[in-house]
């Protein structure tokens, strides 16, 4: 099947040095690149409507993620009222 691609300038230059390196054509090392994505395993990212919320909560969040978890209400006002409350609890 063919299929039209475009890429900006500057890609595809890289694209066809790194193709010429490797005594490749574009059109294999493309193909090779997709394969690759398809292969590769699923990653489950936040703008997936499906996704649970658990399931692509970011690994830096770290020991935050309790405070997230902690409520349901994600609203401006509650999260205003929760924050007002920790700050209300927090030695001056």
């Amino acid at each position: 099947m063919k299929a039209t691609i475009e890429f900006d300038d500057a890609l595809y230059r890289r694209l066809k040095i790194e193709a010429v390196k490797r005594g490749r054509t574009v059109r294999e090392l493309v193909a090779d690149g997709v394969l690759h994505v398809l292969n590769a395993p699923s990653t489950v990212t936040p703008s997936d409507p499906d996704a649970d919320a658990s399931t692509w909560r970011p690994s830096w969040l770290g020991s935050l993620s309790h405070y997230g978890r902690a409520v349901s209400d994600h609203t401006p006002a509650a999260v205003r009222e929760s924050v007002a409350r920790g700050r209300a609890r927090e030695p001056r």
